[in-house]
C-alpha cells in the first residue's frame, strides 16, 4: 500500500534584502569621485561671484563721484524770502561740511526780503573765509536782494551768463518801505540797512559810496552782463568774451523816442512791471 503521507517540500529561502537598494544608509563606495565632480564646479561659481560683486562696487564708485561732482552746485531761483533763504544756507553748509571742494550757486531771482538777502550773503562769506571757494552764476537775473547775494562771491568768481542782467537799487525799495509809515517807524533800522548795502556794493565794485549812492537813488539801475562787468559787479562774462555791438536799430529808436520816467506805480519793489 502506497504511503500516502505527502512529504513537506523544502521551502524555498527567502531572498536576504537587497542592500543596493538602501544607499542611503550605506556611505558611498567612491567619496573622491563625488568631491571631485563638486569641486570643479565651486572655483567657477566662486570667481564669478567676486567678479560680480567688484563690477558693483565699481559702478557705485563711479555713481558716487558723478552724484558728489553734480551735487556742489545749489540753485536760488525765485523770490528770496526765509524758506528759500533757509534751504540755500543749509545746502551750502552741508556740501562745506563733506569736504572743502568749491561750490557753485546758481542764481535766477528778482530780489526779495532784505534779512533774509544778508543771511544768505553772510552766509556765503563765512564758507569764503574758511577758504571753500563759492562762484555764482547768474542765469536770467540777479535783481535788488539777488544783485548783493551776488557780491558774496569769492575773489574773481562772480559770473553772469551772457544775457543776464543785473539790477541794483536804493535799499528803501528792498526793505519795501518806500514812502510808508513803516518806513518812518524804523527809519533807524532802514539807514543801518542801507549804510550796509552800499558798503557791500561798494567794496566789491570798487565803485566809490558816494557814486553808488547817486546811481541808486530813487531809481532802479539796470545793466546787461557787459555793462555790469564793466561797473564791476561781476567779474567775468560766461561764454562769451567779447560784448556783443551795439545794435543800429536799437540805438536809432532810443535816439528818437522821448525820455519817459518811470512812475512809482509802474515798478513794483523788486524792480517788475506792476502790470
Amino acid at each position: 500500500m502506497a504511503d500516502s503521507t505527502v512529504q513537506p517540500t523544502a521551502e524555498e529561502p527567502v531572498a536576504a534584502p537587497d542592500r543596493e537598494q538602501t544607499p542611503s544608509h550605506q556611505p558611498s563606495e567612491h567619496p573622491e569621485a563625488e568631491r571631485s565632480q563638486f569641486a570643479q564646479y565651486a572655483p567657477t561659481r566662486d570667481l564669478n561671484d567676486r567678479l560680480v560683486l567688484d563690477l558693483i562696487d565699481a559702478v557705485k564708485g563711479i555713481l558716487r563721484k558723478e552724484s558728489a561732482d553734480r551735487l556742489r552746485d545749489v540753485y536760488l531761483i525765485g523770490d528770496i524770502e526765509k524758506d528759500i533763504a533757509r534751504n540755500v544756507i543749509e545746502r551750502i553748509r552741508e556740501l562745506a561740511n563733506d569736504n572743502s571742494r568749491p561750490i557753485t550757486l546758481f542764481i535766477n531771482s528778482a530780489g526779495g526780503n532784505v534779512t533774509d538777502g544778508l543771511a544768505i550773503h553772510d552766509s556765503i562769506r563765512q564758507l569764503v573765509a574758511r577758504g571753500i571757494e563759492v562762484t555764482i552764476i547768474v542765469q536770467g537775473m540777479a535783481y535788488s536782494m539777488g544783485s548783493v547775494v551776488l557780491q558774496a562771491a569769492s575773489q574773481g568768481r562772480r559770473l553772469s551768463l551772457p544775457h543776464s542782467w543785473i539790477m541794483i537799487h536804493e535799499p528803501a525799495k528792498w526793505a519795501g518801505w518806500q514812502s510808508t509809515t513803516a518806513a518812518a517807524q524804523h527809519l533807524d533800522r532802514l539807514k543801518q540797512m542801507q549804510s550796509q548795502i552800499y558798503r557791500i556794493m561798494a567794496g566789491r565794485s570798487g565803485k566809490p559810496l558816494r557814486q553808488i549812492i547817486r546811481d541808486t537813488k530813487r531809481v532802479d539801475f539796470y545793466l546787461d552782463a557787459w555793462k555790469a562787468k564793466e561797473y564791476g559787479l561781476i567779474d567775468h562774462v560766461v561764454g562769451a568774451e567779447v560784448a556783443p555791438e551795439r545794435d543800429e536799430a536799437i540805438a536809432a529808436e532810443e535816439a528818437a523816442a522821448p525820455v519817459v520816467e518811470a512812475t512809482a506805480a509802474d515798478v513794483s519793489i523788486h524792480g517788475r512791471s506792476g502790470s
